[in-house]
């Protein structure tokens, strides 16, 4: 499909379906024929796992340099450039040869102001891979689409699990209840957000749409002088404080508790939290009931984060915790439980954490993927948390099914 849009387009394709193994086909394509390649990755881990994969697929003699992480190849020494968008954009990303290819993965991101600087014009194919390219700020048309061409191949779940390239999987939502003081404490909270908002609406013009409008600006806003600044540092405090009471719930961890069995059964889990603090302390409570369990996070050194995903991937771990880590691009193949514990708003965000562990198993086995949420807060899919995203998975997931956690907060 890529290369009949002329090789300018975006493959939309759902995590675990071979996005990365296409952009190394098209990069030996593109050498094949005399190019360059820039592949443009937004982590460090992908940095080292693209590099890893092209050492396996391009052909002998090739040779591959990596710009971030420590890396300051470019182009007039190689033929292929990993590069770290940090890094890339501010760096020479100029090919030297004609018809040369930059590849996008994660392509999503690239529509920030900071990241449009690593998209070259110069390159005269263009591919950008991505399990959710629509933004909900419209970058996706306003500069993605412009630069890499229109979607030209999705795959969906629907179709994902059609063709028996994911492995089957359940949904369950598993909610859990505040105690008195974590309620009087999230409503405060909810209260002076609901406060802020309201005047910085109505007296200060900040709009709410489009999705995301508003939390844009107030978050523009927040970095000025003056009334209206106050305001949205209010505002932005009492949120962070909402979400602190929420990811730090004793029913929560009470949940963990209960699924330590599930934990010690299962080959391998993953554990998304919304901070490193909820990170750890799931991660700490786990140890002590004694599974093998680690965190990874921004704050570890690039080593650290290294040792802590080769120790899960030789299962010397059997859980690993992180709060954003973990969304993009990361391969865990053998992850078969993923428990949410700080829910999030965005489908983008749902379809790439279930993304980790829906990659389709040597022996056949389904995925479970368990959303814990408190009931009756923005978490509560009775309030409309998680809407898009059901809906996504609600007729191809072997089930989808909603109880209470079997123990309650005191």
């Amino acid at each position: 499909a890529w290369r009949a849009a002329s090789r300018r387009g975006v493959v939309e394709a759902v995590t675990g379906t071979g996005k990365t193994i296409v952009g190394a086909r098209a990069a030996s394509e593109a050498l094949a024929a005399g190019g360059q390649v820039v592949v443009l990755v937004p982590t460090r881990e992908l940095l080292a796992q693209w590099i890893s994969m092209l050492r396996q697929m391009a052909p002998p003699g090739v040779l591959i340099g990596r710009l971030g992480d420590g890396g300051t190849d470019g182009l007039g020494e190689v033929d292929i450039l990993v590069a770290v968008v940090n890094s890339a954009r501010d760096g020479d990303l100029r090919p030297r040869r004609p018809g040369s290819l930059i590849i996008g993965d994660e392509c999503h991101r690239y529509a920030s102001f900071d990241n449009r600087r690593a998209l070259d014009e110069r390159f005269t194919y263009r591919l950008g891979l991505s399990a959710t390219f629509e933004r909900s700020d419209g970058g996706h048309r306003q500069w993605l689409t412009p630069y890499f061409g229109d979607s030209c191949y999705r795959l969906g779940f629907a179709e994902a699990r059609r063709q028996e390239v994911i492995a089957p999987f359940l949904v369950e939502l598993v909610g859990v209840a505040f105690t008195p003081d974590e309620r009087t404490a999230y409503d405060d909270h909810d209260d002076a957000m609901t406060d802020a908002a309201a005047e910085l609406v109505g007296r200060w013009g900040v709009p709410t749409e489009p999705d995301g409008a508003f939390l844009r600006a107030v978050s523009a806003l927040a970095s000025d002088d003056g009334r209206a600044a106050a305001i949205a540092r209010r505002y932005l405090a009492a949120m962070r404080d909402r979400r602190r009471v929420l990811d730090g719930s004793h029913g929560k961890q009470l949940l963990i508790d209960e699924l330590v069995p599930e934990f010690v059964r299962a080959n391998r889990s993953l554990l998304f939290t919304s901070t490193i603090e909820s990170a750890q302390s799931a991660v700490a409570g786990l140890v002590e009931a004694g599974v093998a369990a680690g965190a990874v996070h921004s704050k570890l050194a690039s080593p650290q984060r290294r040792a802590v995903l080769d120790a899960f991937r030789r299962g010397e771990l059997r859980v690993l915790a992180a709060p954003q880590v973990l969304d993009e691009g990361i391969d865990v193949p053998d992850a078969e439980l993923a428990l949410v514990l700080g829910a999030t708003q965005t489908r983008r965000q749902m379809i790439q954490r279930m993304g980790r562990v829906v990659r389709r198993k040597p022996d056949g086995r389904s995925a479970r993927f368990l959303i814990a949420y408190v009931l009756d807060t923005i978490e509560d899919p009775q309030n409309g948390a998680h809407g898009l995203f059901l809906d996504d998975v609600r007729a191809i997931a072997t089930s989808l099914t909603s109880r209470r956690a079997d123990r309650a907060p005191g």
